[in-house]
This record gives C-alpha cells, sequence and structure tokens, in this order.
C-alpha cells in the first residue's frame, strides 16, 4: 500500500473530501445536481478543508443541516455526509421513514460505523431501496493549516483533567473519541505509526485521580493503537509502520500556554481577539466615513505565510520593506508621501499611505492589512510594556531570574492586568517547583491584587503534574509528577532557527522541539517515551534500546536586538526519512505549531502536529481555572482528608503568616 507523500495536510484531506468522496457519486460534470446534508461535526470538518465554491463544482446545488426538518426533493440526489453516532444516524433514518426525501441517497461517515448503527440503516426500508453508496470516509478532524490539525475537543483538558475526572463516564468517552479521530489521520495518510508517549509515574500513595491524568497520553496511546491494528489487518494501512507518532499531554510543557510568544502569528492570536482565522477591522472610505471589514487569516494570504512565523520586530522589518518597495515603484506613491518620501516607513505613515492611494487599493489591500495587525499589536505592545514582561519572563525559564525581580516588577507595574500578573506567576512556579506555601501564596496575592479564583488558576497547575505547593514529605510520591524528579526546570539557552532574525525575546522553544529534534535522529529516550509496541529490527524502524535521549540542542546563547538576518522561507522539498506525527492532548499552541514547520525544513522530515484543540493563552487560562476548586486540589496534594491548607480570606492581608516576599528565591 502506498504510503500519501504529501508536504500539505490541508490539501490531502480536501481533496479526499472532493475527490474521493463527492467525485465518487458522479457528480462532478454532471448534468443532476444534489444536495449536501451534514451534521454540526461533519459540517466543520468540511468547512475547515473546503470552500463553498469548491463544493458547488462538484455538483452541490445545496447544503442542509440534517438537524433541520426539510422539505422532500425528489429530483435531486441526496449526498449524506455524517459522523456516526446515534443522533446522526437516526435523523438520517428519519428522513426515510414516511417517504423518500431525495431521488437517491449516498451515504458517508466521518469514521468507522458500528455493527449496530449498520443494521438500523439496513432496517429502513425506504432508505435501504434508493441508498446507492454507503462508505467510511474516515475524516473526523479539523485542518489548520498546512502541517497542523485538531480533533476538535476544546473540552478535553477539563474532562481529563479536572478534579472529578477519575472514574467518570466522561472521561473514558473522551479517550475513545480522541482515538477515533487521531485513527482518520492515519487513515487519510495510509500510514501505520510507531507509537510512543508520554510516560507517567504517579507515586505509589497517589490517589486515583493523580493516577488517571497521569496516564491520559497512555490510554489514548493503547487505544489508537488498537483501532489502528484493525484497520492494519482489515488492509487499510499498510502492514508495517511506516511514520513515528509521540503523544504527549498538556503537562509535558506548561509554559508553553502561557508564556508571551513574540511571532507574528503567536502575538496577533494572543493580542487580537481573532476570531478563529478572522481578523476584522476598520478602514476610512473616500468618503470619509469607516468602514468595517474582514480578512482571513489563512495559507491563502502569501504575505501571512512568510510573515507568521517570523519575530515582530522582524516581521515589522518586512512589512517596512514591502511597503517601501512599493513607494519606489509607484511614482504616485512617493509623490503622495510628500517631503519625506525619500525615507523609511514607519508604521503609522504606512497606515496613511494606504488610505491615501484609493486606486491602488486592490494592489495594497492584503499589505494594507498586515500594516493594520502590526500597528495595532506594535500599540499593544507599547501600552502594556510587553517588552520588559516578556524579558522577565523568559529570564525566569531560562534561570536568570528568580521571585526578586518579579516583586520588583509587579512593585512597579501595579495597573499590570490581572491575566498578566497570573501568566507571570504561572512562568515562576512552573521552573521554580514547590516554592509556594500558605504564607507565600497569601503575600503574592497581596502584591499582586489578585483575587481567590487568580490564585485558584495557578494552583490547578498541579492538576497538570507541575508541583506547584512544597510537599511535607517527598518521599511519599504524592502529587502528579509523572514519576519525575522535583528538580528546578530551567531550560537551556538554544541557538535559534536558521536563518532568522535573532533577537533578545526569540530565547524561548518550545520543548516539543527538542523531544522532536532527539526523535529524529534516534535519541529520544525510550523511559520517558516508551512504544505502546516496540518495533521490530526488520520493518525499517529507527529503535534502538541502548538510546538515551542524548539532546541534539545546541547551547549558544541567542543575541540582541539589533543583529538581523535574511528570513528563511519554507520550500518544497523530498523528505529525507520517515513521517513524524505529533499529537498533544488538551491543547496545542501556536509556538509549536512554529515548531512543526521550522523543523519540517532543518530536519528534511515530514513533520505533523495535533491536538484536541488549539489554544490561545486567554482559553487555556479559562479551561485551567474550571479544572478545579481550591479545596479539591489541596487534598490532592495531601493525599486524602484534612482541611484546606490555603486559608483563604479575603486574600487581602497577611493574617497570621507573616513574613516578607523578598526572602523568596
Amino acid at each position: 500500500m502506498a504510503v500519501v507523500d504529501t508536504g500539505d495536510f490541508r490539501r490531502l484531506i480536501k481533496n479526499r473530501l472532493l475527490g474521493e468522496m463527492l467525485g465518487s457519486i458522479g457528480a462532478a460534470g454532471a448534468a443532476d445536481w444534489s444536495v449536501l446534508i451534514m451534521d454540526p461535526v461533519s459540517t466543520r470538518v468540511m468547512s475547515h478543508a473546503c470552500q463553498i465554491s469548491e463544493i458547488l463544482d462538484y455538483g452541490i446545488s445545496l447544503v442542509e443541516n440534517i438537524e433541520k426538518k426539510r422539505e422532500p426533493l425528489l429530483s435531486i440526489s441526496g449526498v449524506y455526509f455524517l459522523t456516526p453516532t446515534d443522533r446522526s444516524v437516526q435523523r438520517l433514518v428519519d428522513d426515510w421513514k414516511v417517504r423518500p426525501q431525495y431521488k437517491t441517497a449516498h451515504v458517508f461517515f466521518t469514521s468507522k460505523l458500528s455493527p449496530i448503527h449498520l443494521q438500523v440503516i439496513k432496517a429502513c426500508s425506504g432508505l435501504a431501496q434508493r441508498l446507492r453508496s454507503l462508505k467510511e470516509v474516515n475524516i473526523e478532524l479539523l485542518t489548520i493549516d498546512k502541517r497542523s490539525f485538531t480533533t476538535d475537543e476544546g473540552h478535553s483538558l477539563l474532562t481529563l483533567f479536572g478534579e472529578n475526572s477519575e472514574g467518570s463516564a466522561q472521561y473514558r468517552a473522551e479517550v475513545t473519541l480522541i482515538a477515533s479521530r487521531l485513527a482518520t489521520v492515519f487513515a487519510s495518510l495510509k500510514e501505520f505509526p510507531n507509537i510512543r508517549f508520554r510516560a507517567a509515574k504517579p507515586g505509589e500513595d497517589a490517589s486515583s485521580g493523580l493516577e488517571a491524568r497521569s496516564l491520559v497520553a497512555q490510554r489514548v496511546a493503547v487505544d489508537l493503537n488498537e483501532r489502528l491494528s484493525l484497520m492494519q489487518r482489515n488492509g487499510q494501512l499498510p502492514a508495517s509502520s511506516t511514520c513515528d507518532l509521540v503523544i504527549f499531554d498538556r503537562g509535558f510543557d506548561p509554559v508553553a500556554p502561557v508564556i508571551h510568544e513574540w511571532t507574528y502569528e503567536a502575538m496577533a492570536y494572543d493580542l487580537l481577539n481573532l476570531d478563529g482565522e478572522v481578523f476584522r477591522y476598520e478602514v476610512e472610505t473616500q468618503a470619509g466615513k469607516t468602514e468595517k471589514k474582514e480578512h482571513l487569516l489563512a495559507e491563502t494570504d502569501d504575505m501571512w505565510v512568510a510573515l507568521r512565523h517570523k519575530h515582530f520586530a522582524d516581521a515589522t522589518n518586512e512589512i517596512t520593506r514591502t511597503m517601501d518597495e512599493f513607494r519606489q515603484k509607484n511614482k504616485a506613491a512617493a509623490y503622495k508621501q510628500g517631503a519625506g518620501g525619500d525615507g523609511a516607513l514607519d508604521l503609522r505613515n504606512m497606515k496613511n499611505l494606504v488610505s491615501s492611494l484609493p486606486q491602488y487599493r486592490e494592489q495594497l489591500s492584503r499589505l494594507s492589512v498586515h500594516v493594520e495587525i502590526a500597528s495595532k499589536i506594535n500599540r499593544i505592545i507599547e501600552a502594556k510594556d510587553l517588552t520588559a514582561l516578556g524579558k522577565l519572563e523568559q529570564d525566569l525559564v531560562f534561570g536568570d531570574a528568580t521571585s526578586k525581580e518579579i516583586i520588583t516588577y509587579i512593585s512597579a507595574n501595579q495597573k499590570l492586568a490581572a491575566e498578566d500578573k497570573v501568566r507571570l506567576l504561572m512562568s515562576y512556579v512552573i521552573t521554580h517547583p514547590e516554592k509556594m506555601d500558605d504564607a507565600r501564596q497569601q503575600q503574592w496575592q497581596k502584591l499582586a491584587h489578585l483575587t481567590d479564583m487568580d490564585m485558584n488558576t495557578i494552583n490547578n497547575l498541579e492538576l497538570l503534574g507541575v508541583p506547584v505547593r512544597k510537599r511535607g514529605n517527598t518521599k511519599t510520591g504524592l502529587g502528579l509528577t509523572f514519576g519525575r524528579k522535583r528538580k528546578r526546570a530551567v531550560r537551556k539557552d538554544r541557538e535559534g532557527a536558521e536563518g532568522d532574525a535573532q533577537w533578545e525575546l526569540s530565547r524561548f522553544a518550545p520543548l516539543m522541539q527538542e523531544v522532536l529534534e532527539d526523535l529524529a535522529v534516534n535519541k529520544l529516550n525510550f523511559d520517558e517515551y516508551p512504544y505502546v509496541q516496540p518495533p521490530s529490527n526488520d520493518t525499517g524502524s529507527s529503535y534502538a534500546p541502548g538510546a538515551k535521549g542524548a539532546s541534539v540542542r545546541s547551547n549558544k546563547t541567542s543575541v540582541g536586538w539589533a543583529k538581523k538576518a535574511t528570513g528563511v522561507r519554507e520550500e518544497a522539498q523530498t523528505p529525507k526519512g520517515k513521517r513524524i506525527v505529533a499529537f498533544v492532548v488538551g491543547g496545542m499552541t501556536r509556538s509549536e505549531m512554529r515548531v512543526a514547520h521550522r523543523l519540517s525544513v532543518k530536519l528534511g522530515r515530514e513533520i505533523l502536529i495535533g491536538s484536541t484543540s488549539c489554544d490561545t493563552p486567554a482559553t487555556f487560562l479559562k479551561s485551567l481555572q474550571n479544572l478545579g476548586s481550591l479545596e479539591q486540589v489541596a487534598l490532592e496534594i495531601d493525599g486524602g482528608g484534612g482541611s484546606s491548607p490555603y486559608g483563604y480570606g479575603s486574600g487581602n492581608g497577611f493574617g497570621s503568616t507573616g513574613g516578607s516576599l523578598t526572602t523568596m528565591v
């Protein structure tokens, strides 16, 4: 069986939906038109991969929601694209119980149809008589870009890591759903992976809730392996392994979702409140009126693709260079600029220039969008003094700052938004384990003027495996540490991306980069990332039990703000090794998506990244806030009963705790 060779996963999914599904019914170029009926999940699958104009090209004249009552259309065929759930199967059958709904029926399911659902369909005589197609498409995912996808489960962090997750029906159902949807990725790729996962070793005395959360990645991996093995036995996948898959849980790198990122795409999603891929903005018309506009930040925008993974300072330089080139090539533009026409344009002047040249608006439309985006981000950076905050966060992560610097910063910036204070304190407690106790938490709360809910969000990192609070007895193994020693979680400086400008605020890289680099050269530690089923040596696998996970990362320190180099665009190339797929249970970040793009070029390997969701810092904090209550987290840290150690009242005083934050390290 041939493995699909593609550098564009989104295009692959589009081709399968249009060609393999709609094309298979003969709709393309045919005289007869069809109606496409979908449920909410399949609608999202389709809309993330295909435009409505592309669907129309395949003979679809109307798109309907199966949840809504529809009039019979006996002159055209009905094409159903549905998830194999009780609700959707019943809606399908209801369409044909009393009378025919369409001339004929073609039914496609997003994933495997159960025998029970198949019998329900067969038992409906009205449907069976007019049924012309019944197939499993095996596409139940959302494509984000050419190398990224999600299984569209934004609630997975709460369901799998929340205080009530252990033993719940929702926990088991969520693991099953993730594995089922992830299986459709490999069905589309026609690949059978060697599956590895982040190992968990909760202490022997750990509560059942801690164990359930620590084993999430393993349980998804085992379930997925069973599904793919069945598909392999049925001849749907290759007989031997053809790629590598690593499954993580969100606790493997809790810094990535909270730290302020400084690349163009990450900052846009962090600071601009984007609605999915849509950027909304206002422009002034020739008549002096304000007009609202929308722009899709997708791979159809070449400039977005060129800028998205650059450091923001480098991206703004690129926008400036592009505008200067336009100014030089268009005398009218230079004339409009006036006396300052010989100099480079800053963002404000560029914005005015775009507005003053209506005759060039079509030519400048996309450039003007990015001028607007960069201008807005720049204003927010200045208003919130994010440069100083970002430097402090990165210094904490790399061990160059302690609590003393945080105290100084917060004391001097009392107007800092509560969310930014929470993110700063999270960067501290994640990289400085077990620094918190009752007294110090109350002191931090008073200094930063945070609410009990804000502190609860920080404490809930415990549910992801971060040892926030001091333990009375570290030998008991209590608390969720995934079997790792509680040592200071400081990262090493690493060499920046080849060809990228090196800026002071470009030091941070997600831990996923190190893991995937080690995997690519067969140095990923087998104890920390074991196989579900170790590959045999005759499959062409790089399996080598003696590997101990030596890092291939460089310790070279990044240089300052001023130095720049030419940016490197991701170019199509022939892969030099097996495809690598990374999957994060609990949400991935834009910085981790960037890793997949950059390492694909650097390593010459096809790399995909997926997750249950794609989170911004705001959505991650919201999910984290809902994981548990103060009392529940305290009980699990203490390993059982007893009153909450937090002792929060109003949170506005030291009470009997006393002490000074200046003594902390």
